[in-house]
């Protein structure tokens, strides 16, 4: 039996120095997200850090979301 791939957005929410909100997006599967200590370990499967391995703290996460 195939496992079915599911793809996720996960939006981050963070403060520059300025105190300003940074957002950034990305999206995902399942097959390329992992859970490690305080950390969301995902690698992107579309946009422009496609590929790159991110490592996003928990305290950032605003949103996670199937599509």
């Amino acid at each position: 039996m195939a496992e079915i791939i599911r793809e996720y957005i996960i939006e981050t929410k963070r403060y520059l120095k300025d105190g300003k909100p940074q957002h950034d997006d990305w999206i995902s599967n399942n097959e390329n997200i992992k859970i490690e200590h305080n950390y969301l370990r995902c690698i992107p499967t579309r946009g422009k850090d496609e590929g790159k391995r991110l490592y996003i703290p928990f305290d950032n996460i605003f949103v996670v979301r199937e599509i």
